[in-house]
């Protein structure tokens, strides 16, 4: 099964998750603490766009940029319940995932907030990140999977994390578009590999000298060339014999 990894992306990208999210409950006072989790560990989301499916290492926040942070309501920067950098928003990573929790703000907003988490008319939250390092297993013949599948190894920066109504895919395509480019270019990769069958592990071997090298190293030990290289010796060879 043909894996790749890629290194740092500047795309800003949006996942959604149904979070356990919740006002807790006290019994000393009515609460306006809502927590839930952004984002949960080692699950395989739904597919998304249609063609890939991925998940969260659980170490991946483990070297992420939380120093500012906002929570808000769906990613509206003018619709701000919380921030680290105020100490009104807390991130922390446990086995479950990452966990936030802040108390929603005496504004309307924050009533409004409170009111809607409450009933569950509201009970998914997203988060927007750019990826530090991830792997991909692209779908193909041979592995008959139905999806691609990423693994999420590494998140660089989280800007946000909001409580939303809807997921937030249909307004990140941009973000989504720069994976089907790098799926594209492996698929021409592949393309390329099968289409010049004289490359071997990505090192073209036709010239003319090489294929001389090939016949003399041929003729002192056949095993030692892969099977590409020993029909291109052995035509090369039958063709000097005629």
């Amino acid at each position: 099964m043909k894996m790749t990894k890629t290194k740092k992306s500047n795309q800003i990208e949006v996942r959604c998750n149904i979070s356990d999210l919740k006002v807790e409950s006290h019994q000393a006072s009515e609460s306006r603490t809502i927590v839930g989790y952004a984002a949960k560990f080692e699950r395989w989301s739904e597919p998304i766009m249609g063609w890939f499916r991925e998940k969260i290492d659980r170490d991946a926040f483990s070297e992420c940029d939380i120093t500012d942070v906002i929570m808000c309501f769906n990613h509206n920067v003018d619709s701000i319940l919380a921030r680290t950098t105020s100490g009104t928003l807390t991130l922390s990573t446990d086995e479950e995932g990452l966990r936030f929790e802040f108390e929603a703000p005496a504004t309307s907003l924050g009533n409004d907030m409170v009111e809607l988490v409450r009933r569950g008319d509201i009970s998914k939250c997203s988060f927007k990140f750019t990826v530090e390092d991830d792997e991909w297993r692209y779908a193909d013949k041979q592995n008959q999977m139905e999806y691609d599948e990423r693994t999420i190894r590494k998140i660089d920066k989280l800007y946000d994390v909001s409580l939303v109504v809807y997921p937030a895919y249909n307004d990140t395509e941009a973000g989504l578009r720069h994976l089907e480019e790098r799926k594209q270019q492996y698929l021409n990769t592949q393309h390329n590999e099968e289409d010049n069958p004289n490359t071997t592990q990505g090192v073209a071997v036709d010239s003319t000298e090489d294929s001389i090298a090939d016949s003399q190293v041929y003729r002192a030990n056949p095993a030692t060339l892969d099977s590409a290289s020993r029909k291109r010796t052995t035509e090369l060879l039958n063709l000097k014999n005629r």
